[in-house]
């Protein structure tokens, strides 16, 4: 997809995600552990929703969210105490047969599950995660990374910085200058999140963000200098990891400014993944300090922002003026 000649959007397939790849999301930030199961690791998430099986435990399924990751906490951990070593197995068993995804056990040493029941585990394939946490933390945080497994994404090519904490998308055809205006940032003291091909996806709250691929992250492409590695050359603040996508900066060779607005008076915008940004056209001309024009651009976002109109400013301006005059006259 082109917007105005200078953007171009790919949306990427999101993958159905699975057992192993919310493991490795959420293995650090939740402190899991995989107590048993190892083999479905590879079982499809199908429904990226934690859920708590209370009745199920007590062998009501009519209506269970089999397709969900099933949460047990202290209120499963107190009702599974109540039963004996055998009534508890096959609460277990007949937990575990509805095909799940996993098991993650919250307060994990407060729950009881014993060698059998991790041995049948095993057997039947499903995961047993366990944490620390709480099963609100759990809900809280894990919701959230089962969201990044599963949110709409698309690679946009652009070099996106962080401009004093505004997410600025600098885009325009090859050579036009994209890199350098962003290494004259990052001198400014704003920050490098990706160069040339942006990662952009949908967060929990409906928000842009982007960041960079994987192996490119902190790296920079000057011609003539090649890839060059900011943090090492400009310290550890030079480059973020993300932001949130705020705004697009569209450079533009032109011979004529007929389409460029002097006013402000237009706000336009393009739809990346279904939300609105707005963009702006900035024309390449020789002896322009690109730095200081992405800088007001990212001041004069958040003045529109916070209410005010630049150009509503300058229009309330020149009415005072004329019907001052006219009162005079």
């Amino acid at each position: 997809m082109n917007v105005n000649g200078s953007l171009i959007i790919n949306p990427i397939p999101v993958p159905q995600p699975t057992v192993g790849a919310f493991f490795q999301a959420a293995f650090e930030r939740l402190g899991l552990e995989l107590l048993a199961g190892r083999s479905g690791l590879s079982r499809a998430i199908l429904e990226p929703v934690l859920s708590r099986p209370g009745l199920a435990l007590t062998g009501f399924y009519e209506h269970f969210a089999w397709r969900r990751p099933q949460v047990l906490g202290r209120a499963e951990a107190a009702y599974l105490k109540t039963l004996d070593e055998a009534e508890r197995l096959a609460r277990w068993e007949a937990l575990l047969s509805r095909d799940i995804p996993f098991v993650l056990l919250c307060r994990a040493g407060e729950i009881p599950i014993g060698g059998a029941l991790l041995a049948l585990s095993d057997r039947l394939g499903i995961p047993v995660l366990a944490t620390q946490l709480s099963s609100l933390e759990v809900f809280r945080r894990g919701g959230l990374y089962l969201h990044e497994l599963t949110a709409p994404r698309a690679s946009v090519v652009g070099t996106l910085v962080d401009v004093a904490g505004v997410g600025v998308l600098l885009a325009g055809p090859p050579g036009i200058g994209k890199s350098e205006t962003a290494l004259g940032l990052m001198r400014h003291g704003h920050a490098l999140i990706a160069d040339d091909v942006t990662l952009v996806s949908l967060d929990a709250h409906g928000d842009l963000y982007g960041k960079a691929k994987e192996r490119f992250r902190g790296f920079m492409e000057i011609r003539g200098l090649g890839l060059l590695p900011m943090e090492q050359l400009f310290g550890i603040a030079a480059v973020k990891e993300s932001c949130r996508l705020d705004f697009i900066l569209s450079l533009r060779r032109c011979d004529t400014e007929e389409d460029i607005d002097r006013i402000g008076s237009e706000v336009k915008t393009c739809e990346i993944l279904g939300k609105s940004v707005q963009w702006m056209t900035i024309p390449v001309a020789a002896g322009r300090d690109f730095v200081n024009v992405v800088e007001t651009a990212a001041a004069t976002y958040k003045l529109r922002q916070s209410g005010a109109d630049p150009a509503g400013l300058l229009d309330a301006q020149m009415m005072t003026h004329f019907i001052t005059m006219g009162a005079k006259a």
